[in-house]
């Protein structure tokens, strides 16, 4: 199996919980990068079965993380949340544009599931991580 993505330590935000969800995450992507890279009906099966899974899996990581940010009254949740939400919005899109037919290129979609995540760590997660660790100093 190619990897198209590396975790790397600089990702993470220091909460074992997120970081490992993170990690899932990255392994995902790469699962979807590896089925773009067989033949059209290999392609189609494994797609569609690590996008439900990606799907499903985002949903469960995003809740973690904003119960964590609840409990700690974060203030830019709302903005976080609203990130969160976007990003669902766009990934449903693709989903249901794959699943009716139109055009859809999964390598673009892997693409930017890996520019999504990474900016999303390094900027928004790393910044409530770092409000969530001065907390408890």
């Amino acid at each position: 199996m190619e990897k198209f993505v590396s975790w790397d330590v600089s990702y993470d935000v220091g909460v074992p919980s997120v970081d490992k969800q993170h990690r899932h995450l990255v392994d995902l992507i790469n699962n979807l990068y590896n089925a773009c890279l067989g033949e059209k009906a290999e392609l189609e099966e494994t797609f569609r079965d690590v996008m439900k899974e990606l799907v499903d899996y985002v949903m469960i990581h995003f809740k973690d993380e904003e119960v964590i940010m609840e409990e700690m009254n974060y203030p830019a949740l709302k903005e976080h949340k609203q990130k969160h939400e976007l990003f669902v919005k766009e990934i449903l899109k693709s989903v249901n544009a794959y699943k009716n037919g139109k055009q859809f290129v999964p390598n673009s979609f892997v693409r930017f599931l890996r520019d999504w995540l990474f900016n999303h760590i390094l900027i928004d997660d790393k910044a409530w991580a770092r409000y969530y660790f001065s907390l408890k100093q």
